[in-house]
């Protein structure tokens, strides 16, 4: 039961997370600059601290009891998975979520599935359950290079076509620079960087240990636990991604975009919420997840995230014209995401 019940929590939390940039295209006037400054106040500062406070009692004084080690490693690991939460706005903002989603979210499931398991389950790593996770990362980076290899060529061909990755002039926050070959290349690196980096974030918690046992002595539930280490990791991610959005903000002069009325703020703001929604869901699926819960769980809500980008991306005309031959490559790409899912509940299940 508890199982069914991590991979319920862990289907609800991804499709919250792989969606929440999407009210980055309904923006008509605000830039993508004036987006991503409220996007990060309200997922990494104002709603973490608030669902901590909300669900772990005495959490004032389980921070307080910290030494300066067990405050001191989330936050950096955070501050590290700020870099790819930065990648992945602005890679979205010039690639769109298909490749965007496929590049970041296979690059980060290899990583954040295999570090855990080698660094906190060695004794797993040639077991059954330890094979299956191994296999089950292969399938996901070969169906997220078909993925990867359509996005591409619907990049080219849309360029071909002057629609910039089928983004509508409307959209002002995805609005794109002239695309060069030299602009593309480096929004891949930085797209396979921030793939690397976005496993800080699940390293941070499996690494946070401390702090939710602390905090269950303290009161709170098991499952509830794990909120009680997202204030600090999404401080230290907050401090690069506010520092880059007011950088931008002076630089592109897009502070006089703050205009438009509520709409205009309501979208951050209900995409924050989703974000941090998913994320807070994702790290109580873990707690049900078994003894691999922090590996399969991380490998689990990583391709629900690539699946959800690359939906959004067909629903909102970024495939808009392409050709059939294209689109099957999708499909297979998509079908071994599939494969890869039940590869890693195999795996889990071995593993209890």
């Amino acid at each position: 039961m508890s199982l069914a019940i991590g991979f319920f929590l862990t289907l609800v939390a991804g499709n919250s997370t792989g969606y929440s940039m999407l009210p980055l295209k309904w923006e008509r006037v605000w830039k993508w600059e004036n987006f991503w400054l409220f996007y990060t106040v309200v997922s990494l500062l104002i709603l973490p601290p608030a669902l901590a406070y909300a669900v772990c009692p005495g959490i004032g004084s389980v921070y307080a009891s910290l030494s300066v080690n067990e405050l001191t490693k989330p936050f950096v690991f955070g501050a590290l998975w700020g870099f790819a939460q930065l990648g992945a706005g602005l890679c979205a903002h010039r690639l769109g979520f298909a490749l965007q989603g496929a590049l970041l979210g296979g690059i980060g499931t290899a990583v954040g599935t295999i570090v855990p398991l080698i660094m906190l389950h060695r004794d797993l790593v040639f077991q059954t359950s330890g094979l299956l996770v191994f296999l089950g990362t292969a399938i996901t980076l070969l169906g997220v290079a078909l993925c990867g290899w359509a996005g591409y060529h619907r990049e080219q061909l849309t360029r071909q076509q002057g629609r910039r990755a089928g983004f509508s002039p409307a959209e002002t926050a995805m609005s794109q620079a002239d695309p060069t070959r030299k602009g593309y290349v480096l929004m891949v690196a930085v797209a396979v960087v921030s793939g690397v980096l976005s496993a800080f974030t699940n390293i941070a918690l499996a690494y946070g240990g401390d702090i939710m046992t602390k905090s269950v002595q303290a009161g709170a539930a098991p499952h509830w636990a794990p909120f009680a280490v997202w204030p600090i990791v999404l401080l230290g991610g907050s401090v690069v991604n506010l520092a880059y959005a007011v950088f931008s903000l002076s630089r592109n002069d897009a502070w006089k975009s703050f205009k438009g009325g509520l709409r205009e703020i309501l979208n951050p703001v209900l995409g924050g919420c989703m974000w941090m929604g998913g994320i807070a869901l994702y790290s109580s699926a873990t707690t049900y997840l078994g003894v691999l819960g922090v590996s399969i769980g991380f490998a689990l809500f990583t391709i629900i995230l690539i699946l959800c980008g690359q939906f959004a991306g067909l629903f909102t005309g970024e495939w808009r014209e392409i050709p059939r031959r294209i689109y099957r490559r999708f499909a297979v790409g998509i079908a071994l995401l599939l494969v890869a899912i039940v590869t890693f509940g195999a795996a889990n299940q071995y593993s209890i």
